[in-house]
């Protein structure tokens, strides 16, 4: 109990800091400061006499997720606030309201179908171990989102982590987190190790090319997508894109929220399939020690990604195109 109010004064230690540097000096900022200073005392309070409780779901961490994919040959489908944001009828920026897309998100989130592991953001309670921007972000998010997302969820279920792809980015840049994210990217190549693997990708977006991510795959193959927006319009094609392939093949996904659908289709055909997302970018800027991602127009416009992609082992990759 003890540690849960120092963690709650912590972080109103800073928001309050950030007001104070705000300049406002009107009724209104001093009736916030009380109610924040008041709070880690009404919140034990509460805990401690009426029995007060917040549910938020089971997800299990990036090292436990990682272990069933590798061990099991599980397949993993993720939900983050695009997927969401679509199934409440919202825009985002991979695609467009789509009343369908959303019907068949909300019919993979419910699903229990065996070997898909269902990934969720871990970032329904505690957001200790994350960066500012990423804990802010996630705040207002949830403030709003919350409710909406609950009515979807089973609490008493057990989801997997969807920022399995996230795992640097997102976090604090201490040695520890450092070397912590170096060894979740040596777990995550030994699910293609030794494998043959069909990335299917948008056509500019070129994952592993140049930064050896997939060099411990046996082979690797391509099916492109173009343009990379909007691509549960073409749904048909993309799945039937897939026929025909051995059983045994990994297939690894980044389609934005169409690919939390498309995991789903292709593990009932009996393949193993990973929503990896731009797992590239975060691989690049983790070997890079940067601290901040680039946005997608500077992904798809980097000179030297482009002058990769044009030169011959990635285009003999390349198995198919859909325009």
């Amino acid at each position: 109990m003890q540690k849960l109010i120092v963690k709650i004064e912590k972080e109103l230690a800073r928001f309050k800091k950030k007001l104070l540097h705000s300049g406002k000096k009107d009724k209104q900022f001093e009736q916030m400061r009380c109610n924040l200073d008041n709070l880690p005392y009404e919140l034990y309070d509460k805990i401690k006499n009426d029995d007060f409780h917040a549910q938020i779901p089971a997800i299990k961490s990036i090292d436990e997720t990682l272990d069933r994919i590798i061990k099991n040959k599980c397949s993993l489908t993720r939900f983050g606030d695009g997927e969401f944001g679509i199934m409440f009828g919202s825009r985002i920026c991979y695609h467009d309201r789509n009343s369908k897309l959303a019907s068949r998100l909300k019919q993979v989130l419910a699903s229990e179908y065996p070997n898909l592991l269902i990934g969720l953001p871990p970032c329904f309670g505690s957001l200790d171990d994350f960066i500012p921007a990423t804990t802010d972000f996630w705040r207002r998010w949830m403030n709003k989102k919350r409710e909406m997302v609950y009515s979807y969820l089973d609490m008493n279920r057990v989801y997997h982590n969807a920022f399995l792809n996230r795992c640097y980015l997102n976090y604090h840049k201490t040695e520890e987190n450092y070397i912590s994210c170096g060894r979740y990217f040596g777990k995550i190549k030994k699910i293609w190790e030794d494998r043959d693997v069909i990335i299917c990708e948008s056509q500019k977006a070129g994952l592993g090319v140049g930064d050896g991510l997939f060099e411990d795959a046996k082979s690797i193959s391509r099916i492109l997508f173009c343009p990379a927006k909007n691509a549960f319009d073409r749904y048909g094609e993309i799945l039937s894109a897939f026929d025909g392939f051995d059983s045994d093949v990994l297939i690894l996904l980044a389609l934005g929220p169409t690919a939390t659908v498309l995991t789903y289709d292709l593990c009932k055909k009996g393949y193993q399939t990973i929503d990896i997302g731009m797992i590239g970018e975060e691989y690049e800027c983790f070997l890079r020690k940067e601290t901040i991602g680039k946005p997608l127009k500077l992904i798809y416009s980097d000179a030297k990604k482009i002058r990769q992609l044009q030169e011959g082992e990635y285009k003999r990759q390349i198995l198919k195109t859909i325009n």
